[in-house]
């Protein structure tokens, strides 16, 4: 009898757990696919679709579907992949055989990405005060401002390249990174120009 009733406890309890869980796994897996749209409807209009994507789905549960934590997420990816392009291009730089040539682009686009780097984080930190800001337009005006500062001066380190003999090894890698930063900055801005508030 005791063990009829343990069995009848065991499997009570089994069926219980059964009808609590499924409820939260299926909200789960809704609340996942909900942020992951909003993520991908996001991205789809941005200037670099494809680039923003891969930069920004893996953080769709942070962003859940807020617009406001969407900016403030490119604008921190953004801020990575700038801060490894300004340490790539200061590895360049301290080569033992670089050329002139080489030595003054790499010597401006440090400069150059420094200051998109100090761009972006005055843009991120408007876009994370906008919430409380008193005057949002203003806020949002100058995050959009420090964006675009930041993209150009992102296309200030290739344009130098023209003005200078630089070796085509060096050329290549310092494009390659650069343009990646730009196409971040770009779709980061976009997202900012495209904020409802």
């Amino acid at each position: 009898m005791d063990q009829t009733n343990f069995f009848s406890l065991f499997f009570l309890t089994f069926i219980t757990m059964a009808f609590v869980l499924a409820p939260v796994s299926s909200t789960t897996t809704s609340t996942t696919k909900k942020n992951t749209n909003f993520v991908k409807t996001s991205c789809n209009v941005t200037t670099y679709p494809s680039v923003c994507l891969t930069s920004l789905l893996p953080y769709a549960s942070a962003v859940k579907s807020n617009p406001i934590r969407l900016v403030k997420q490119a604008l921190s990816v953004t801020l990575k992949a700038s801060s490894t392009t300004r340490s790539m291009i200061s590895t360049l730089a301290k080569a033992k055989n670089i050329t002139k040539g080489d030595a003054a682009v790499l010597k401006d686009c440090i400069v150059d990405i420094q200051d998109s780097i100090s761009e972006i984080k005055d843009s991120l930190k408007a876009i994370s005060s906008l919430k409380s800001s008193a005057d949002k337009k203003f806020v949002l005006s100058n995050a959009e401002t420090w964006t675009s500062a930041a993209l150009s001066d992102e296309y200030s380190c290739t344009d130098g390249m023209e003005d200078e003999e630089v070796s085509p090894a060096v050329k290549k890698k310092i494009k390659t990174s650069v343009f990646s930063i730009a196409r971040l900055s770009s779709n980061a801005l976009y997202l900012i120009n495209h904020l409802n508030i």
